[in-house]
C-alpha cells in the first residue's frame, strides 16, 4: 500500500524522469555493443578493509553477467554483439552457461564475434559458439582434453612409516585410496574413466554443434591459431588493440581516417538507461524475490557459535542463519541453492540438510548444481524440491568414508613412543598411535554404514528410487557426469541458470521476478587464513553476513555490481 502511494505521489518527477530517459535513449541508441567476458567470477564480496589491502577490481557475479546477455536480446534494434574472451579459471558449468547465453543471443538474430587471444579448451569452446571468430596471427593455444593424472602417496607413507586405515561404504568411495595404494583400485578407475568418456563426448558435441571442429585438433598440446584459421575455425586475424578500437568497423579494420563506422555504439550507460526505460510503470508494484545462495566449497565439521562467512567452505551456524532469514523475510518467494561443494562433514550434512527441509516448507527451494555437488553436496541438494545442473556438472559420490592415521612406526623412526593409561573400549580410535583392535575396528564399520544409510535415505526419499537400485547402480561412491545423472532421474534437468530461472518465474505465477544474488563477505580473517601456506581447503547482490566488529541486519541489500540493479527483473 505504501509503495502504491509513494508512486502516485512522486507520479509527476517519475514522468519526467521517463520523457528525459526516452529523449536520451533516442539520442544513445545503437546497434553493436562490446563486452568482456571475463576470466573469473566471484561468489563473495570484499569487506572494506580487504578491499583496502587488495584494490583489484572485484570479479562480477556469475548470475549478473547471464542476466545482462539475456537482456542484450531485449534491446531494440541491436545488431551485433563482440565479445572480447579471457581465458576462463572458472569451471565448465560458468562455460556451459556463457555458451548457451551466447547461442541464444545467435537464435535472436543478433550477430555475435569473438576475439580470444589465447588459452585452453574452454577458452576455444566459448569462442567457438560466436558467428565469426578472430585471434592475433601470433596467438597460439594451449587445450587440454579431460583426462586426469593424480597423485598416490601409498608408498610414500610406507616408507615414512605412515599407516593409513580408510573405512568406505563401497569400492568407489576412494578418497581414502590415494592415500593407502599406489594406484587407483579397478572399480574406482573403471568409474573415473566412464567419467572422462562422458566429458570428451559432451565436449565433441559442443564443438560439433557450434563450429564443426572436430575434438581430434585438439589433442595437440599446441595449437597455432595460423593452424585454427587454415581448418576453418578461426575468421580471420586481427591484433587485440584493433578488435577493441574498431569493432564498429567492418572486419574490424579502420584502413583511413575517414572511413565511417558500419555500426553505431550501444555503451554500458546506453544499454542500462533503455531497461530502465522499458521497466517503468506508473504504479510501481512489488515484484517476487528470488534469492539465489551460493553453497561453495567444503563442508566444515564445525559446530561452534561462530557465524561468519567463511571463503570457499561451508560452516553450519553461518548457513543456518541464512536459512532462518530465508524462512522469516516475506518478500523472499523463492530459492536457489547454487551449488558447488564436494562434500566433507557428514553430521554437518545431515544438520544442513534439515535446516533447508525446514525452508523448503515456507517456499520453494531448488538446486542448481553449478559444476560439482558430490557426496555430501548431493545431500544438500536432496533437501530441495527440484535438483538441477549442467551437462558438465560432477556429481554423486553417495556414500560415506572415515579415514584415520596411524603415525605408530613414524614416531619409532624418532625415538618418540606413547603409553596408553586409562583406555577404555574404542578409545584407541581416537588415537593416532597403533593399530585399532577388532572391537574399534568393528565399531568404525557399523558407522560407516550408519552414515551410508542415512545418506541413502535422503536420496530415496528425494528422487523416488530403491535401496537396491541406489546400491546397484548409482550409490557406493560412484560419481557421474550431469548429463549420465539426469538420464537416470537423479537431477531433474540439464537447463541453463537463465531457463531455471524462467521456471521459477512461471511456477510463481508473476510477469517479472527480481534475482538477487546472496554472496557472503570476504572479510580480513578470510585474506588472512589465504595467505597462511596449506591453510586453504579446496574452490543482483543480497543479504549478507559482515564481519563480527561490525554485526548488522543480515536482510541488508549491502552491494549490486554495476548493471544487476537495473537489469535483476527478468
Amino acid at each position: 500500500m505504501f509503495r502504491i502511494l509513494f508512486s502516485l505521489v512522486f507520479l509527476p518527477i517519475r514522468i519526467l524522469f521517463q520523457g528525459f530517459r526516452i529523449l536520451s535513449w533516442i539520442i544513445r541508441k545503437g546497434d553493436h555493443f562490446y563486452l568482456e567476458i571475463p576470466s573469473s567470477f566471484s561468489f563473495d564480496k570484499k569487506s572494506f578493509f580487504v578491499k583496502l589491502l587488495v584494490p583489484k577490481e572485484e570479479a562480477p557475479f556469475l548470475v549478473d553477467f547471464l542476466l545482462g546477455l539475456k537482456a542484450l536480446t531485449k534491446v531494440p534494434g541491436l545488431k551485433k554483439v563482440s565479445f572480447h574472451i579471457s581465458n576462463p579459471e572458472y569451471g565448465f558449468g560458468e562455460v556451459w552457461n556463457i555458451c548457451e547465453a551466447i547461442q541464444t543471443l545467435n537464435e535472436k538474430g543478433i550477430e555475435t564475434s569473438g576475439f580470444c587471444l589465447g588459452g585452453g579448451t574452454k577458452a576455444l569452446l566459448l569462442l567457438s559458439q560466436c558467428n565469426y571468430r578472430y585471434s592475433s596471427s601470433a596467438s597460439e593455444f594451449f587445450p587440454i582434453l579431460p583426462s586426469a593424472e593424480p597423485y598416490f602417496f601409498g608408498g610414500a607413507a610406507k616408507k615414512f612409516g605412515v599407516g593409513v586405515e580408510a573405512y568406505a561404504s563401497g569400492a568407489f568411495k576412494s578418497f581414502g585410496e590415494t592415500f593407502q595404494r599406489t594406484s587407483f583400485s579397478a572399480p574406482a578407475r573403471k568409474n573415473l574413466e566412464a567419467l572422462l568418456t562422458d566429458y570428451k563426448e559432451l565436449l565433441s558435441k559442443g564443438f560439433k554443434k557450434s563450429s564443426n571442429l572436430d575434438l581430434k585438433v585438439l589433442e595437440e598440446p599446441i595449437i597455432s591459431s595460423e593452424k585454427l584459421k587454415k581448418i576453418g575455425f578461426i575468421t580471420d586475424f586481427v591484433e587485440e588493440d584493433e578488435f577493441e578500437e574498431n569493432y564498429l568497423f567492418e572486419n574490424y579494420k579502420k584502413e583511413t581516417e575517414t572511413d565511417k563506422p558500419k555500426y553505431r555504439k550501444l555503451s554500458p550507460k546506453g544499454f542500462r538507461l533503455y531497461h530502465k526505460k522499458s521497466n517503468f510503470s506508473f504504479i510501481s508494484k512489488s515484484v517476487p524475490i528470488v534469492a539465489v545462495l551460493p553453497v561453495q566449497g567444503n563442508i566444515l565439521p564445525d559446530l561452534g557459535r561462530e557465524e561468519d562467512f567463511r571463503s570457499r567452505q561451508v560452516s553450519f551456524r553461518y548457513y543456518q542463519e541464512i536459512f532462518k532469514d530465508l524462512k522469516e523475510d516475506p518478500k523472499v518467494a523463492a530459492v536457489v541453492l547454487e551449488m558447488n561443494s564436494p562434500g566433507g562433514s557428514a553430521l554437518v550434512s545431515e544438520l544442513l540438510y534439515r535446516e533447508i527441509k525446514k525452508l523448503a516448507k515456507e517456499k520453494p527451494v531448488i538446486t542448481y548444481v553449478l559444476n560439482v555437488a558430490a557426496s555430501g553436496g548431493y545431500y544438500l541438494s536432496c533437501a530441495t524440491q527440484k535438483i538441477h545442473g549442467t551437462p558438465y556438472s560432477i556429481v554423486g559420490s553417495i556414500g560415506a568414508v572415515m579415514m584415520r592415521f596411524e603415525l605408530k612406526k613414524l614416531y619409532d623412526k624418532f625415538g618418540v613412543q606413547k603409553e596408553r593409561i586409562g583406555f577404555y573400549p574404542n578409545r584407541d580410535i581416537l588415537s593416532e598411535y597403533g593399530k585399532l583392535s577388532p572391537k574399534s575396528e568393528q565399531f568404525l564399520r557399523k558407522e560407516v554404514l550408519r552414515s551410508r544409510d542415512l545418506f541413502y535415505n535422503r536420496v530415496i526419499e528425494s528422487r523416488k528410487t530403491s535401496f537396491q537400485e541406489l546400491e546397484k547402480h548409482y550409490g557406493e561412491g560412484r560419481i557421474f557426469s550431469g548429463e549420465t545423472f539426469r538420464k537416470s532421474g537423479f537431477l531433474d534437468s540439464c537447463d541453463s541458470f537463465l531457463d531455471i530461472l524462467q521456471d521459477l518465474k512461471q511456477e510463481l505465477k508473476s510477469k517479472k521476478i527480481d534475482v538477487r544474488y546472496l554472496p557472503g563477505t570476504y572479510s580480513w580473517k578470510d585474506l588472512v587464513q589465504d595467505l597462511k601456506p596449506g591453510m586453504q581447503l579446496s574452490k543482483f547482490s543480497f543479504f549478507s553476513k559482515l564481519n563480527a566488529e561490525k554485526k548488522q541486519n543480515p536482510m541488508e541489500i549491502l552491494h549490486l555490481s554495476e548493471i544487476a540493479q537495473e537489469l535483476s527483473n527478468i
